[in-house]
């Protein structure tokens, strides 16, 4: 069995540097001394055995490499007193990372179950540099974590058919519709007989005179029934418009707050991760500081944006509870506990133009429907008031004991109104006066409906704009300058605090492309609902 250790190349490095730089030299011996206790192990070959080096052999490979890098630096490090410094620091950080990696290989060897036996063998290529994280957010990634947690999401249709169920403007507008409908039938029903008791006469000749009942009816002639049903017929139609408009208004408000919420938690899970590059910007100057490469300012600005970062993530984790209790508040269901959605949050994009959207919202609009309905009734209503002067006629009949004839008599009287002074001649010039005006309210509601259109399609038109210019040329730029940045500084070409500043930039780009998205939903799900939204505010 034959034992060596490494104190003798230990001793070689610092003779070879002591004759270079006195200062270099005492800086390596310095490093070197916390290296000599974990190097003075011995490594033994049992060459009988055909075995290998054992594991502790591992941790004698990076010093043998430093050494040598050390060795073919000298010459350069003696060129001048500001390279001294150069190399000195840079010396520094390779012992410096050189230490904290054995320590941590060497705890991974004496508890070998820890870790995977291939991270001893691949720990030489994390012993300088910090590893580059990933910081590109796919979408696949988000929605399969959840799904790995066991944690329940919600879909849109699922949110809908809730808000269907649960939302109580929806029971407001149908038990209107069904009041309508019993004022319908009210309206049609013929007035009830008047049945009673009728004395004439009495006392006469000491007599109970004239005892007897009565009956009387009020006919309605000119087909007035006819035209009451009707109009409450049209307040059943209207009633049901309402209520298909209440509908749209709360499909319109849930799914623009379901994009919302799905892109708030978007926008949570970046800027968290926009906060964690900040923390490790600020530990790498300072680091750097300590290594002399790096200033006060750098670390100011550093801090800076990391609080930036801390501001984003808080303001995005209150946008994330507040659009989901605004959802859950339109669903219905208010203590519903926050879950994530899913679905894809950038497919299958909106994509109108102008004309389709005009069609899309003034076709079938619900208000509309409701105008017209309105106007029709104020057309029933004139040829209501026109008939009102047409009197009705009020038949009586009688039948009477008389007790001092003895005798039956019977009595029957009918009357009717003459329309001499009321002849209706206000409620007709009232309904007229209506009818007008339900005529000019279909033509309001059109241009109201244009003059919305305009602006929620500007808002649609700019967003789209943006959101498609992010998608193909922002967001793939930054995600490859990103690769780039990555895969130089794996290969050690790009600095760590480059490395940061690309990650950031994507990020960034990635939050005004999550904010473009979400105008774009919001803005395409408004055009959709056909510009009706606020189911939970009264509507008068």
């Amino acid at each position: 069995m034959q034992a060596f250790t490494v104190d003798t190349d230990v001793g070689v490095i610092r003779i070879v540097f002591g004759l270079m730089s006195p200062r270099l030299a005492q800086a390596i011996s310095f490093q070197c001394r916390g290296m000599n206790v974990t190097a003075s192990r011995e490594m033994h070959i049992n060459r009988q055995d055909n075995q290998f080096l054992s594991p502790q052999s591992v941790l004698i490979v990076p010093r043998f490499i430093l050494a040598l890098i050390l060795i073919s630096i000298t010459p350069w490090c003696v060129v001048g007193q500001d390279n001294a410094r150069h190399s000195m620091a840079t010396i520094d950080k390779l012992i410096a990372n050189l230490a904290d990696a054995t320590q941590s290989s060497e705890t991974r060897l004496q508890n070998p179950t820890a870790s995977d036996p291939g991270d001893v063998a691949s720990s030489a290529h994390r012993l300088v540099r910090p590893a580059a994280q990933s910081v590109i957010v796919t979408k696949e990634s988000s929605d399969t974590s959840q799904t790995a947690k066991g944690v329940r999401s919600f879909s849109l249709n699922e949110l809908e058919g809730m808000a269907f169920q649960h939302n109580p403007t929806l029971s407001q507008a149908l038990a209107r519709m069904e009041s309508s409908r019993g004022t319908q039938v009210q309206a049609s029903l013929y007035p009830n007989p008047v049945v009673g008791y009728h004395a004439t006469e009495i006392g006469n000749l000491g007599t109970a005179g004239q005892q007897g009942a009565f009956f009387s009816q009020r006919l309605i002639t000119a087909g007035k029934l006819g035209l009451d049903h009707a109009i409450a017929g049209k307040d059943v139609d209207e009633a049901h418009f309402r209520f298909h408009l209440q509908e749209q208004r709360v499909l319109s408000d849930v799914r623009m707050r379901f994009y919302d919420a799905q892109l708030a938690q978007q926008r949570f899970k970046l800027t968290t991760e926009l906060m964690r590059i900040g923390e490790r910007l600020v530990n790498s100057t300072k680091k750097l500081i300590a290594g002399r490469q790096g200033t006060e300012n750098d670390l100011l600005q550093a801090e800076i944006k990391a609080d930036e970062s801390f501001i984003l993530c808080d303001n995005a984790r209150n946008q994330q509870i507040e659009a989901w209790r605004r959802l859950v508040a339109v669903v219905g269901v208010p203590d519903l506990a926050m879950s994530p959605l899913s679905g894809e949050f950038d497919g299958d994009l909106p994509s109108f133009d102008w004309e389709s959207c005009y069609a899309m919202v003034l076709d079938g609009h619900p208000s509309l429907k409701v105008a017209r309905v309105r106007l029709e009734r104020a057309v029933v209503m004139i040829q209501r008031a026109r008939r009102e002067p047409i009197p009705n006629v009020d038949l009586m009949f009688s039948n009477r004991k008389h007790n001092v004839t003895r005798d039956h008599v019977s009595n029957i009287q009918i009357g009717i109104p003459i329309p001499i002074f009321n002849r209706n001649q206000g409620n007709i010039r009232s309904a007229e006066a209506q009818w007008m005006a339900a005529r000019d309210e279909i033509k309001r509601i059109e241009l109201d409906l244009q003059d919305r259109l305009a602006i929620a399609y500007r808002q649609y038109a700019n967003s789209r704009q943006r959101v498609d210019r992010y998608k193909d040329r922002m967001v793939p730029k930054a995600k490859r300058s990103l690769q780039l940045v990555t895969l130089g500084y794996e290969k050690g070409q790009v600095e760590y605090l480059t490395l940061l500043t690309a990650q950031q930039t994507y990020l960034r780009v990635s939050l005004s492309y999550l904010d473009s998205l979400r105008e774009l939903r919001s803005a395409a799900a408004f055009i959709d609902g056909q510009l009706l939204s606020g189911s939970l505010t009264v509507q008068h």
